[in-house]
């Protein structure tokens, strides 16, 4: 249940009405008809070696956590031939580790592929990730969608929570390489242009609530 919970979270990302509303036909249908998401034994995609490939030459977890982040934005494509394909929707939203292969395979991943991407690199290496679903001004200047549209995590270093956006610091590249601005950005500021569905992902002392979200400036 938890795996189709998370799953549907990936309808959450999608820039275009009409793509979001397909995306999200396609993982209603599949939880209204009870298919399962389980992965047969043996057929779990092995991130270790990546993981530890990448974060080779770093020594903290701060560092790591980076270095994976770095990785991610500079090598994953934005994922527009599955935004707006259907077929293709169907045979890859089957499961969250069929997501995660594919978005290897590919190199190529929509918001929630980035997420749980990012969430699993970070577990392989002994650092807690969590996958954010909530509202992103980024993607639509009025915040009024009563349905979550983007997708964004967390990390835990030094016992602390800090906000990430893989999609945002990709797209928003500067000669070529990911906006850091995105990694570890302070809450209050991420604050502007994102607010979570679970409003303790503001990691803000006084959260704010979604109409004063609405309200504030995104810049």
């Amino acid at each position: 249940m938890l795996r189709q919970i998370l799953l549907f979270s990936l309808i959450s990302c999608f820039s275009a009405g009409n793509s979001y509303s397909q995306i999200g036909d396609v993982i209603n249908t599949r939880i209204a008809s009870k298919k399962t998401t389980r992965v047969k034994k043996g057929t779990r995609i092995d991130t270790r070696p990546l993981a530890k490939q990448i974060t080779k030459n770093s020594r903290t977890d701060f560092e790591k956590a980076q270095a994976i982040f770095l990785w991610i934005a500079s090598t994953i494509e934005y994922d527009n031939e599955l935004r707006t394909d259907v077929t293709l929707q169907k045979s890859i939203y089957t499961s969250e580790e069929n997501v995660l292969k594919n978005v290897l395979k590919r190199k190529k991943a929509l918001c929630g592929g980035y997420a749980f991407l990012y969430k699993e690199l970070c577990e392989q290496v002994g650092i807690e990730s969590w996958v954010i679903h909530g509202y992103s001004k980024k993607y639509y200047y009025t915040s009024t969608r009563k349905q979550v549209d983007h997708t964004w995590n967390a990390v835990k270093i030094n016992g602390k929570w800090r906000l990430l956006d893989l999609t945002l610091a990709r797209s928003q590249r500067k000669n070529n390489k990911p906006n850091l601005y995105w990694f570890n950005t302070d809450p209050s500021y991420f604050i502007k242009t994102h607010y979570p569905e679970n409003i303790q992902w503001t990691l803000i002392r006084n959260p704010i609530s979604k109409r004063k979200f609405e309200e504030l400036p995104s810049r």
